[in-house]
């Protein structure tokens, strides 16, 4: 094997013979070949431009190395924090590419452990063989979410497709992919000091309902477009907690919750003895509006002033829709805000499942009920 010596070694010998000692002299008393004596005063002699080629050779090698390390770190899409399994993973994808000794250096792997890993690990057991298949279904129903579902909601997904697991075991895999809900920015609160009269309030927080459309709750919301706001007019069914209407407008008057409600109205095949409930906001207790519901009908209930809990239903949606999609979105025109909301409540109606329902979606819990009466 080829002899090593130290720089410090070399500079001396080269130092000696630019001060008049022979080449023959300083191989007796060193040991050194002619050839590897002359090797170290060509390295070191300097360059048309007064470098030094050796200190170019070293720069141009550390420069190759930070460019290697930073393709590494690029293309692995992990760090030397991350999993040691995740890190293990890149190496083996791309050990073809780039030597194991980089790969283990950028990534902070020991050879040895990466081995073990290659050609004498043994084989997977049965839970983490079942793992691996809940990892794909985990992260399928939380991309098809959009990052809105936690470990509960992804849980009762997942029995719907017949795979019975923990919620404890679903957040342990969502942390190994790093999965997490987003969550939302503060909320901003607003103050109304309009002086309120009496209505009645029939639910009295009371909400649960025997049938569909036997009672529906409703409200407004708003959210940022552009530089404006745009209102969000709901009408919910108390029984299957569906979006059974809503309307969009950019002004919060009375002809936006007449809409909303005319819809839902004719929509829903013009439900009898039904009751509506809303807040105290003049949209809903404007004469036009009230002789509306009554001509129809229509029973009116009202939220106490200053109680949301009143009208919890619908301020549950309020707080899903801003948590899962207007905090998580910024909207630039109408169109982008209306194609949003009309996603959510279909994915709210179809494919995200209520609590309160056990866990069924709205329109789950309405084709039960409906099967329900058929048989």
């Amino acid at each position: 094997m080829a002899k090593r010596y130290e720089e410090s070694f070399k500079e001396e010998i080269v130092k000696q013979y630019q001060s008049g000692n022979s080449a023959v002299e300083l191989c007796a008393k060193f040991g050194i070949a002619r050839s590897t004596l002359f090797l170290w005063l060509k390295q070191r002699r300097p360059d048309s431009n007064g470098g030094i080629p050796l200190e170019k050779y070293k720069i141009q090698k550390e420069l190759e190395r930070l460019r290697i390390e930073n393709h590494i770190f690029r293309e692995s899409g992990c760090s030397p924090n991350s999993p040691l399994a995740v890190r293990i993973a890149a190496i083996k994808r791309l050990k073809d590419t780039y030597s194991i000794h980089a790969l283990c250096r950028v990534l902070q792997v020991n050879r040895s452990t990466f081995y073990h890993h290659e050609f004498r690990a043994p084989k997977k057991t049965q839970l983490e063989l079942q793992d691996d298949i809940l990892r794909s279904l985990i992260k399928e129903i939380f991309e098809h979410s959009c990052q809105r579902f936690g470990c509960r909601r992804i849980r009762a997904k997942l029995r719907e497709s017949g795979y019975i697991v923990s919620e404890r075991r679903i957040s342990r895999l969502m942390k190994e992919m790093n999965l997490s809900a987003q969550g939302p920015i503060p909320k901003l609160n607003s103050a109304n000091d309009r002086q309120y009269q009496y209505y009645p309030n029939k639910l009295k927080r009371n909400f649960q309902s025997a049938a569909p459309d036997a009672i529906w709750v409703s409200d407004i919301t708003y959210a940022r477009v552009g530089h404006d706001f745009m209102y969000l007019c709901v009408v919910i069914d108390l029984y299957s907690r569906k979006v059974v209407s809503y309307g969009i407008s950019e002004y919060i008057d009375s002809a936006l919750v007449t809409q909303t409600f005319l819809n839902a109205f004719e929509t829903r095949g013009k439900p009898a003895a039904l009751i509506f409930h809303s807040d105290q906001g003049t949209q809903y207790t404007s004469f036009e509006f009230c002789r509306l519901l009554k001509k129809l009908g229509v029973t009116q209930s009202f939220s106490a002033p200053g109680s949301p809990h009143d009208n919890a239903v619908a301020e549950s949606f309020f707080a899903s829709i801003k948590k899962e999609d207007f905090r998580r979105n910024f909207y630039k025109t109408e169109d982008e805000f209306c194609e949003a909301v009309k996603q959510y409540i279909e994915f709210y109606n179809d494919y995200r499942p209520h609590q309160r329902l056990g866990f069924l979606t709205p329109n789950q819990a309405e084709k039960e009920f409906y099967d329900a009466i058929i048989k």
